[in-house]
């Protein structure tokens, strides 16, 4: 029997609990795609809290998305952490230089505390000002997301990747204390977003990716500090948890409901027949749209077909969220984004 769905948070809410309501909530899975949609620049958006609320709950609407992002510019943090980052003027800052090279380096490494302003200036102004700004504005019950990395990108960022990655074969010592290291500083900033207005969990731990670490690696480094986040998290704050993986998930997605996590957002390239049977009924799962193929060079029609396709083997039954495997490319047409918030609402009509 179909539920009558009762608006954005509750139609997510039920699909969490793999409960079928009359349409299958979608995510736009969208940042700075927003800000070109609406004709300003990533620059404007970022430094402006009032345009990047804006401009992300009109897109949020006007593509039928049951969430919103504000334009959250995710290196932001590690400007205020005294690294040299580069902001373009139309894109997403990136890492010029990498602090950490040894064990001392990890030993005198000093986060900001996220609810201190002064300590955290592109915070404030970029994350936390952006969703109080979108909290104030937003007129439906959209559920607003935050956004940090997960602890073994952060700390690939910090050391960097690469290095990181071979590290773990020569110092692995080194790399658990700094993704441990990590682990704190992220549920801080998950808890200043929540409290400035994010209604649930999100984070992305790209390099915890398989086709990056083997899931033995995953285990053993990205595990442990991914438990302490959203342990942490989720024991203060009464909200849903999302994670974001890239790349080959198969062998990781038995291991995330362990982790606290409500919903897993996985890559374009993952089966999803085989996605659907490793999650069961333990958690739900979000995706898993071509975003490059389709979302940006498909036509609306053929997103369309794409989306039942999707829904058809993961979300008859509930536990699933629509959505990009990965975030929307900036310059998707709108049209695009469109009709995959359409398929969501016209799925179920007269199938019941």
């Amino acid at each position: 029997m179909t539920m009558k769905d009762a608006g954005h948070r509750e139609c997510v809410r039920a699909a969490l609990d793999h409960e079928v309501t009359d349409r299958i909530p979608v995510n736009n899975f969208a940042l700075v795609t927003a800000a070109r949609s609406a004709g300003v620049t990533v620059k404007e958006a970022r430094n402006n809290p009032g345009i990047s609320a804006r401009v992300a709950v009109d897109y949020s609407l006007k593509t039928y998305s049951d969430f919103v992002k504000p334009i959250l510019d995710s290196q932001v943090p590690f400007a205020d952490l005294g690294m040299d980052v580069r902001f373009p003027d139309d894109d997403y800052g990136y890492i010029k230089e990498h602090p950490i090279k040894n064990m001392e380096d990890i030993d005198e490494l000093a986060f900001f505390d996220p609810t201190v302003a002064k300590e955290c200036p592109m915070f404030t102004q970029v994350i936390t000002k952006s969703l109080e700004e979108t909290r104030r504005i937003l007129e439906e019950d959209l559920h607003i997301c935050g956004l940090s990395w997960g602890p073994m990108t952060t700390a690939g960022y910090l050391m960097g990747t690469e290095d990181m990655l071979m590290m773990t074969m020569m110092e692995p010592d080194m790399v658990k204390k700094l993704i441990g290291k990590t682990a704190p500083f992220i549920s801080a900033m998950q808890k200043k977003m929540i409290d400035s207005g994010a209604t649930v969990m999100w984070m992305a731990d790209p390099t915890s990716s398989g086709d990056m670490i083997s899931p033995d690696m995953f285990r053993e480094y990205s595990y442990p500090s991914l438990k302490e986040v959203t342990d942490d998290v989720l024991a203060a704050y009464d909200v849903p948890s999302f994670l974001h993986i890239c790349g080959n998930t198969l062998d990781t997605i038995p291991l995330l409901p362990e982790l606290k996590v409500d919903c897993f957002s996985f890559d374009h390239g993952v089966d999803i027949h085989k996605a659907k049977d490793k999650a069961g009924k333990k958690m739900a799962l979000m995706g898993n749209i071509d975003p490059v193929r389709m979302i940006l060079s498909g036509t609306p029609d053929e997103i369309t077909k794409e989306c039942y396709r999707l829904m058809d083997a993961a979300g008859k039954d509930g536990g699933f969220i629509l959505a990009p495997g990965c975030e929307t490319p900036q310059a998707s047409p709108d049209e695009n984004v469109r009709a995959m918030g359409l398929s969501g609402i016209g799925y179920r009509k007269g199938r019941d």
